[in-house]
């Protein structure tokens, strides 16, 4: 029952209501949350007011034990007004007995004007001691206020009051007679328990209403979240792909609008969705499709490169060995009979052994250019800057006689590769500087290198003739030259160029070139021996494989 079937993609999905899709919950809930907050809204505001009840109560019970402090030991002073003329009377001691029959009384202690002690009752001596240790009066009665109330006790529930005791029925000339002074305590013994009673049933009514607010509180919150929590479930499903279920409007507020755009949204999102995929799947048919086509055509190609290659193989070889006899027959004949043939077919012959040595060099040329993409040869470290020297030497007699200056920059690297093949590439490219450089005023070739792209990058530049607009994209072919450059005259055999091109490419760089009629022309090319050779050699690698496959 936890799950359903989509019948359209033909997959299993999960059913909304699943414990999968309902145990989808972020770590801190916006439900969660809510709860946490409406509680501490709430029940933050309840303590605090509880303890500030509490605080009042403390204080309304103080305000109260001072005044009767205060009344008693006003009426106390009244009666005793008028008794301490000759000093302690039976009449105040009887007035002291009645006193005493106030349970809360602790202690009385009456002095004269000078404060010498006449009569002192005691009925809690722990008060009196509670009093001075908290209070720090240490005397009887001199450091004690008159008419201000003293509070002890962990809660106030000790207060001592001094008052003054007034002959009213003699008088002085400066007014009434002072007679002496009173120092009453009262010992509120209940106060502790009440306040602590009082504050436990506080606190027990605060959680008491939490505890009744609980439920309230979760369900109204549980109520407002519920749509937030199906929009978490449609999303996780739309996100996974599924047709998300229709929220639910509750109500006409900012959820309720939010649940209906988010249904109109979510419906026209999986639709899109679905078309998406089902766009996808066909692309990636058709091109699963074309990438075996393509595949079929590199193979078509790549046997067609290895039969032409094999072709010019095997004719140039055939094509050799009869040229070659030819050749050694037109020069025997030169040989043994120059002098009796006549000039005329001495000339011939010279003609004949003459295009036969073209031929033989074209034939060599082309296996040449067959080898460069089929049979690699021995890598090795190669210094550039010792193979340009070398160069350098081997055409020091062509740059003389065509007064032509040669510049090698200093910073060439060291390479991977077949020096045989780097020679040839820099070799062909300044021979073809040297030849093409004609009647140029300024005459001059450059080699430079640079680092590009993580490659390196060589220039050879010349001042010579240039390369005409309309030959420059077939420089590089086989038997094609410049027709419109105005050197068609200059000896060549058009293989030259397509050769460095393929030693170029076999080492996994490019080669092109600049140039502008009658100002000079710059080859640039780029080469990474490291990789280009391993390339060279797996493709090798693959093709044995594919003919030893096709073999078996």
């Amino acid at each position: 029952m936890g799950r359903s079937t989509d019948k359209e993609e033909g997959r299993a999905i999960p059913d909304p209501q699943s414990p999968q899709l309902l145990e989808v919950r972020p770590r801190h809930s916006l439900q969660r949350k809510l709860v946490l907050w409406t509680f501490a809204m709430v029940g933050v505001p309840m303590l605090l007011c509880a303890v500030l009840f509490n605080n009042m109560t403390h204080r309304a019970l103080r305000d109260t034990q001072a005044r009767n402090a205060e009344m008693l030991s006003q009426a106390l002073a009244t009666t005793l007004g008028g008794q301490l003329d000759d000093g302690w009377s039976p009449q105040a001691h009887d007035t002291l007995d009645a006193l005493f029959l106030e349970r809360r009384l602790a202690f009385v202690i009456v002095t004269d004007p000078r404060e010498a002690v006449l009569h002192r009752r005691s009925i809690d001596s722990q008060a009196w001691a509670t009093f001075t240790e908290q209070t720090g009066v240490m005397g009887l009665t001199g450091s004690i206020p008159v008419d201000t109330p003293l509070f002890a006790g962990a809660w106030d529930e000790i207060v001592v009051r001094r008052t003054p005791i007034w002959n009213t029925n003699f008088r002085t000339d400066s007014g009434r007679k002072l007679e002496g002074f009173v120092v009453l305590g009262l010992h509120e013994r209940t106060l502790p328990a009440t306040l602590g009673d009082l504050r436990w049933a506080q606190l027990a009514a605060a959680g008491a209403l939490i505890l009744i607010a609980l439920p309230f509180i979760w369900s109204i919150i549980r109520h407002w979240t519920a749509p937030l929590r199906a929009l978490m479930v449609a999303t996780v499903r739309l996100g996974d792909g599924h047709a998300p279920p229709p929220v639910k409007v509750r109500s006409r507020d900012e959820v309720g609008l939010l649940s209906e755009s988010f249904n109109k949204m979510a419906q026209k999102l999986f639709t899109t969705q679905s078309q998406l995929i089902a766009a996808n799947e066909e692309l990636e048919r058709k091109v699963e499709l074309r990438t075996t086509q393509i595949g079929q055509v590199n193979e078509r190609l790549e046997a067609e490169i290895r039969e032409k290659n094999e072709f010019l193989r095997a004719v140039s070889h055939d094509l050799g060995a009869p040229l070659r006899n030819i050749e050694g027959m037109a020069g025997m004949l030169l040989a043994k009979y120059r002098s009796q043939l006549a000039d005329d077919a001495t000339t011939k012959l010279e003609r004949i052994s003459a295009n036969v040595k073209v031929q033989i060099e074209l034939l060599n040329d082309l296996m040449e250019l067959s080898r460069i993409r089929t049979r690699p040869g021995k890598r090795e470290q190669v210094n550039l800057n010792i193979l340009m020297t070398e160069l350098r030497d081997n055409l020091s007699y062509d740059l003389e006689a065509s007064r032509i200056t040669l510049s090698i920059a200093a910073n060439l690297p060291t390479v991977t590769g077949e020096r045989n093949r780097m020679r040839q590439v820099f070799q062909n490219l300044l021979d073809n500087a040297v030849k093409y450089m004609l009647q140029a005023t300024d005459r001059s070739i450059a080699v430079s290198h640079q680092m590009h792209e993580g490659q390196h990058l060589f220039t050879i530049a010349d001042t010579g003739c240039g390369i005409a607009l309309e030959d420059q994209p077939k420089v590089f072919d086989v038997f094609r030259r410049a027709t419109h450059s105005g050197s068609h005259h200059v000896a060549g055999r058009g293989v030259g160029l397509a050769s460095v091109k393929a030693i170029i490419e076999t080492y996994g760089g490019r080669i092109w070139l600049e140039s502008e009629q009658g100002k000079g022309t710059r080859f640039h090319f780029t080469l990474n021996a490291d990789n280009a050779t391993q390339d060279m050699g797996q493709k090798i690698g693959n093709r044995k494989q594919a003919t030893g496959d096709r073999n078996q």
